[in-house]
């Protein structure tokens, strides 16, 4: 059995004996900045594996103080006030410094109190690369998601951006890995990892001397962690010629003539509203939907989001996969009719993942083609 009433009594008591500063209820002294704080070596070690190394026989006698040098007197004490009353009071000025102190010294519970107040931080295109840099450095949970979400609809800007092409390549790895969940354009992540990648090595060039570096290769080595996040039968072959194949020494020759041969196998199909605005999707050419499409290149949809074919749906599962974001999927419908929309749910065979290339609107009356 147990007494919740002494539990209870013990603990505040415990805070207020911290909050007294007595030198006589402790058995350890820290100086920071010319002041002393007082703690107890057993509630330290207890909380805190570097606590516990730090303080025991081998470095410290109770007779000396120790000092501490790299935190300022006041983090300090926020960190020995959590470790005897679970608060901290976090601020966007003390945040970070909180953070560090309680990865340097083990304190798992802070560092979860650190990570939830990261993620409820206002993410805007001045911090979202330093808060990326803080979350992988400090391999934070909760702030991924919003960091994701945030990334996702301004994936264009912040690649273009001076912090991100001189951040480290694990933060630019998990910027583009986000295009494997969201809907972000395969070129686009493609030129970004491309564009960093160059940046690096333009800089790693010239700090040095070497007449025999070479650029392409360093390049190369650069892009090998960024190239499996990228499908590429699923970039355009417009961009493709313009863009990727100026910068083929990045894959060897084998594996170029295959993404050669993926890209120049699909086509593009197109779908146009009443207002004349068109949204497109990539097909295989071996997909048997775009002689059913090609069939329909003259109708406009007999309801807002469908074309009757009463073609037979395919029994074999669609190898493409939904990313959050997208404009909409082309799916066959469960009894074969081909449509467009937003929620592709399971039951419907993926055809194509949509994207706009300017304003759409879903109005009623659509017209699809292959182009």
């Amino acid at each position: 059995m147990k007494s919740l009433n002494f539990i209870n009594k013990f603990h505040p008591q415990l805070v207020e004996a911290f909050k007294s500063q007595d030198p006589d209820l402790f058995d350890i002294v820290f100086e920071i900045e010319g002041k002393n704080l007082y703690a107890d070596k057993l509630i330290l070690s207890i909380n805190s594996s570097t606590f516990k190394s730090m303080l025991s026989d081998r470095w410290i006698s109770k007779n000396h103080s120790i000092k501490i040098e790299t935190y300022k007197f006041d983090d300090f004490k926020k960190l020995l006030t959590f470790i005897y009353s679970g608060e901290c009071n976090l601020t966007d000025e003390n945040i970070f410094t909180i953070l560090d102190m309680s990865e340097f010294y083990q304190i798992e519970d802070l560092k979860e109190l650190c990570d939830e107040y990261l993620s409820k931080m206002e993410l805007n295109l001045s911090n979202i690369i330093q808060l990326s840099e803080i979350s992988n450095k400090y391999s934070l949970i909760q702030m991924k998601e919003p960091i994701q979400n945030f990334i996702f609809p301004n994936f264009k800007i912040i690649v273009k951006s001076d912090e991100f092409l001189n951040t480290e390549k694990s933060v630019v790895t998990e910027i583009i890995a986000v295009g494997q969940t969201f809907a972000i354009k395969y070129d686009e992540m493609f030129q970004a990892a491309f564009e960093w990648s160059e940046n690096q090595v333009i800089k790693k060039q010239d700090g040095l001397s070497d007449e025999n570096f070479n650029m392409n290769d360093a390049i190369k080595v650069e892009m090998q962690e960024f190239l499996p996040y990228i499908k590429f039968d699923q970039i355009e072959y417009t961009f493709f010629t313009e863009y990727v194949f100026e910068r083929g020494f990045i894959f060897t020759s084998d594996e170029f003539r295959d993404i050669l041969e993926s890209v120049k196998s699909n086509v593009k199909v197109k779908i146009t509203n009443k207002n004349g605005q068109s949204i497109y999707g990539l097909l295989p050419k071996e997909n048997d939907a775009i002689s059913i499409i090609k069939s329909l290149q003259d109708q406009w949809s007999v309801a807002s989001v469908y074309w009757e074919t009463y073609c037979k749906k395919p029994s074999n599962p669609s190898p493409l996969k939904k990313r959050i974001g997208a404009i909409c999927y082309l799916f066959y419908f469960s009894d074969g009719d081909i449509g467009i929309f937003t929620d592709a749910t399971d039951d419907r065979c993926l055809l194509a993942e949509i994207y706009s290339e300017t304003d759409f609107e879903f109005i009623s009356d659509f017209k699809i083609e292959i182009v």
